[in-house]
């Protein structure tokens, strides 16, 4: 009898559990609207800026429009100032009918590297917002050389390429990387059709291991593919560091249109965000929270800069 106590009570407790829910009701403070400005500077390419509207966390709204209410796109406005000027450049609206945020573009400005912007945007009704930041020189890695090696899987037979790459650090400042290797191949089975896609690679290099994902990234600011690396120079400050990266599971080389990597400098503001994003999305419910990284001024908000280059690897 007692044996069968335990599996009773518990099939009790599901009986019951659910006539015990209970209802708490939030009696805080709600917060106000505020407006949130996420952009991008990436060196030779236009700037790019999205605005949107914060929402109550509590809101029943939770489609994409409610990320836009309140905004008057037709009085609202965003400008920049570059290197300290004083006149501003406006950045005009791109229609898209997809986006959760409006989305302004520059017409008469493309980012360098050395730059410092500032960004301001102001709508009715809303305090404005503003946000500096510095796009980096141009990254110095190169690729050293590589190594193909076939490898045998269970099924078919692949490619694995060791990469070796040398970074030259400069020992003024404090930077930090980005690193994602990129293939284009041809799919045998639709002749002519070249795909691209990001790649994983592995490494043991002391770069990596404080790496932070670029799953972080927000999909609207479109900064970089899906499953780069972040890192910074702590470790490296003022060397010329070699380093080996691994990607397997390639396909055969007659297959392979391109391999590059992808490699940029990015400044301090991405990769905070990126790191504090990456924690929050492997955050759990018991865990202590996670403060989203921003520098947007009245507001929430990310705007960072980056310079990337291509390093194309000989097949």
């Amino acid at each position: 009898m007692k044996k069968l106590l335990l599996p009773v009570c518990a099939v009790l407790l599901v009986l019951v559990a659910p006539g015990c829910e209970k209802v708490i009701e939030f009696n805080g403070t709600e917060m106000q609207h505020r407006l949130t400005l996420s952009a991008q500077a990436e060196a030779g390419e236009p700037l790019e800026a999205f605005i949107a509207s914060s929402i109550f966390f509590l809101s029943d709204d939770g489609n994409g429009a409610a990320y836009l209410v309140g905004l008057d796109a037709e009085r609202g406005q965003v400008r920049c100032f570059v290197n300290g000027s004083v006149v501003a450049r406006v950045l005009e609206r791109v229609p898209d009918e997809y986006s959760t945020s409006l989305r302004y573009r520059a017409v008469d400005y493309t980012p360098a590297p050395g730059d410092h912007i500032r960004l301001e945007a102001s709508f009715p009704g809303f305090d404005p917002v503003w946000a500096e930041t510095d796009v980096p020189l141009l990254p110095s890695f190169e690729i050293v050389s590589t190594t193909w090696r076939k490898m045998e899987g269970d099924y078919y037979a692949y490619l694995a390429a060791d990469i070796v790459l040398a970074v030259s650090d400069d020992a003024s400042y404090d930077k930090y990387y980005f690193l994602q290797p990129v293939l284009e191949y041809i799919d045998p089975y639709t002749p002519g059709e070249v795909y691209a896609t990001s790649w994983g690679f592995a490494s043991s290099d002391i770069l990596f291991r404080q790496a932070s994902g670029s799953d972080a990234l927000h999909d609207a600011m479109e900064l970089f593919d899906s499953e780069g690396n972040y890192f910074s120079d702590d470790l490296i400050k003022g060397q010329r560091h070699v380093f080996t990266i691994t990607l397997t599971t390639l396909p055969q080389k007659e297959e392979i249109a391109h391999l590059r990597v992808h490699v940029a400098a990015v400044n301090e503001s991405l990769y905070w965000y990126s790191l504090s994003f990456a924690r929050l999305m492997e955050n759990n419910l018991f865990a202590e929270g996670v403060t989203l990284y921003s520098n947007v001024h009245g507001g929430y908000g990310v705007f960072c800069a980056a310079a990337s280059r291509w390093l194309e690897v000989e097949r």
